[in-house]
């Protein structure tokens, strides 16, 4: 298994499986150092306390002769090998030792300045590890003579290292026992966190074997935008599905027609340019029938996910593609629009949609084409009129009904509003018609904002 095939459950868990150790490791060197320099802090005032009652208890005569007093506070100095012990020389030669230095040699340190500590640690032969701290002190007599002096005293280090070793082992406890509830709490929250992310891959799996349609709304909102655009593209494919089943059910239906009046002609005429005519006609009608169908199936539909495109951009180029085309008719055209619109559609759509009802206005109008684009709350109106003849008004219910077979659409009007049709029904618009002020037609088209 590689990295790359790892879950977001698992690659959360070893990236907390790692972090989690090093941050504790960490605490624990720290912890563990802050310990000792706080034992050996400890240790050490405690050393120049028992200094300073050596002190309290020290007597000097005239001639520099230092005399202790039999009786000191901390009594294990009078018990052997307690593992404290005091000394006070001056140079090489030891004026006083505590009883508990009896059958030990403790290799004394140099003697340091008045009042200066020296801190030092000590090796017996049994070896046994001391603490030392030699302090050094001047006594002034009468006759302004000094006589130096060095108290040591030492501790054994064992009773330090033995709390050093208890407070290792309960700090690696502690957090030991810390760390893997920290770890199985966080694999809980994750379970949590990410149940909303295996509940869409459930459902994903659901839809894929057919079982389930869409995605249910029941997610985080950080997860909305991303169902949404899922539900969009499968409710995207499935209109494309129906659209491609829905144009191949009306092909073969508006196909029996002319293969039945081709056939018919076929049984009954004698006429080698009749039949030639006739089967001229009906190849074109079926040719423009399949190239309806097809148009209709291939229309891309409503989608946010589709990138916004121009129409601006759009009518122009169509309007100039058709005063190239009716430049005998010298059509005076009018683009009104506030300014760019973009909508979220395929480009080839709104070009198959517009192109149709302008090209239909340029071909029945006198002289006079209007194009006006406005922006209004929920849609996108395109107003397209004319100064033609306009269409009946017996016509005009039927000739912008959706789903209208092409094969039941007015003469001349049919194909291009057919389309034009289709694809404002899949892009959840509405087409409307109605007489222009010019004379002519006006339709007027209304598709979502998105």
């Amino acid at each position: 298994m590689t990295f790359k095939s790892l879950s977001l459950t698992q690659r959360l868990l070893i990236a907390v499986g790692f972090v989690l150790p090093a941050f504790l490791g960490l605490s624990a060197f720290s912890l563990n150092n802050a310990f000792q320099a706080s034992a050996e802090k400890a240790q050490q005032k405690r050393l120049i306390n028992y200094v300073y009652t050596i002190l309290t208890t020290a007597d000097f005569r005239e001639n520099g002769v230092l005399i202790l007093s039999d009786i000191l506070a901390e009594p294990l100095f009078y018990i052997p090998h307690s593992g404290l012990y005091a000394q006070i020389t001056t140079g090489n030669e030891t004026v006083w030792q505590s009883p508990s230095s009896l059958g030990v040699f403790i290799a004394l340190p140099k003697h340091p300045d008045t009042s200066n500590e020296y801190y030092s640690t000590i090796t017996l032969n049994s070896g046994v590890k001391l603490l030392n701290l030699a302090y050094g002190i001047v006594w002034e007599n009468d006759q302004g003579k000094e006589f130096e002096f060095t108290i040591n005293v030492s501790e054994d280090l064992d009773d330090i290292e033995q709390q050093a070793a208890e407070f290792q082992r309960s700090l690696w406890y502690w957090l030991g026992g810390t760390g893997l509830l920290l770890l199985i709490i966080q694999a809980l929250i994750l379970r949590w966190g990410l149940q909303p992310l295996h509940n869409m891959s459930s459902e994903l799996n659901a839809i894929e074997k057919g079982d389930r349609q869409r995605l249910s709304r029941d997610y985080p909102k950080e997860l909305n935008q991303l169902t949404r655009n899922i539900n969009t593209l499968l409710d995207h494919e499935q209109s494309r599905h129906e659209r491609y089943k829905n144009s191949l059910a009306d092909l073969a239906h508006s196909l029996k027609t002319p293969l039945a009046v081709f056939r018919g002609e076929l049984e009954r005429s004698e006429s080698i340019l009749d039949l030639k005519e006739m089967g001229q006609e009906q190849l074109e009608r079926i040719a423009s029938l399949v190239d309806y169908q097809l148009q209709r199936a291939a229309t891309e539909g409503q989608s946010s996910l589709l990138a916004p495109v121009s129409l601006g951009t759009i009518i122009d180029k169509i309007l100039n593609s058709l005063d190239k085309v009716y430049r005998n008719k010298q059509i005076i055209h009018q683009f009104e629009m506030a300014q760019d619109v973009y909508i979220h559609a395929d480009e080839g759509d709104m070009y198959e949609l517009l192109g149709n009802l302008l090209e239909n206005a340029y071909k029945y109008c006198v002289k006079r084409v209007n194009v006006v684009i406005q922006v209004k709350r929920k849609v996108i109106e395109i107003l397209i009129e004319d100064d033609g003849d306009g269409i009946p008004a017996y016509a005009q219910a039927n000739i912008i009904e959706r789903g209208k077979r092409i094969d039941t659409q007015v003469e001349g009007q049919g194909l291009g509003l057919a389309i034009a049709s289709d694809i404002i029904e899949a892009y959840q618009g509405e087409i409307k018609l109605e007489n222009s002020h010019l004379g002519g037609a006006r339709f007027i088209v209304e598709l979502p904002r998105r």
